[in-house]
């Protein structure tokens, strides 16, 4: 049996079968990730790419307890902080043959090696310095009670330049050298002037002497963290 389609029908067949090929139509229909799972979509998301293992990892800010010993400094014992990588501080107490005193400083360190150059300056402040051993010197014979100079306080601002080593995270050794300058302070020489001069009614206004020296010093750094 033959069907007859007139030429309304043929045109209308031909229509939807274009419709049925065009390439917007099938995108439509069909998109290109409706059929995929989940876990494949969330697969195409872009990672970031991984770090450098070669890089250094970023600073923390450490602390620790540093034990120095030196000459004319004497020994001391501070806590430091270590805020960057190139620089350090340090505040802590002394004692050298003249007396008790207080010492804060700062380490600049231009390269982070197992064996590196060190700069420090360093300030330090002793209180009620015993002279008795330098008055006697200067006298040639021991000291009377009159003279009295044994209670003064002086100023020492010291720079140097040395290595340190640091086997470990933990443990590092120092020194260096350099020069140190002390600014001593009497406050009442009159004593020590009057009975000099044998001349008791001699007056003196309060000393201030300055004076320069070499130093030179090694320690112990150790860290907490």
């Amino acid at each position: 049996m033959t069907t007859t389609l007139n030429p309304r029908s043929a045109l209308a067949l031909t229509c939807l079968l274009m419709l049925a090929v065009s390439p917007g139509a099938r995108a439509q229909q069909e998109p290109e990730d409706a059929d995929l799972p989940d876990s494949e979509l969330e697969g195409t998301v872009t990672t970031p790419s991984p770090t450098d293992p070669d890089a250094a990892p970023p600073w923390k800010t450490r602390f620790g307890v540093r034990l120095a010993a030196g000459a004319p400094e004497g020994v001391g014992l501070s806590a430091l902080i270590h805020p960057r990588r190139w620089l350090r501080a340090h505040v802590g107490a002394t004692r050298n043959s003249l007396g008790f005193g207080a010492r804060g400083g700062v380490s600049l360190l231009p390269l982070a090696l197992t064996i590196s150059p060190v700069l420090e300056l360093e300030y330090g402040y002793y209180f009620r310095a015993d002279y008795e051993k330098l008055l006697t010197q200067l006298h040639g014979q021991p000291t009377t009670a009159a003279t009295g100079i044994r209670d003064v306080g002086y100023h020492q601002v010291s720079g140097s330049v040395g290595v340190e080593f640091s086997p470990s995270r933990y443990v590092t050794f120092f020194g260096g050298v350099g020069i140190s300058y002390w600014f001593i302070e009497v406050g009442d020489a009159k004593a020590f002037i009057r009975e000099a001069a044998d001349d008791p009614e001699l007056t003196a206004r309060p000393l201030s002497i300055g004076l320069s020296s070499p130093v030179a010093k090694l320690g112990l750094l150790i860290y907490f963290n």
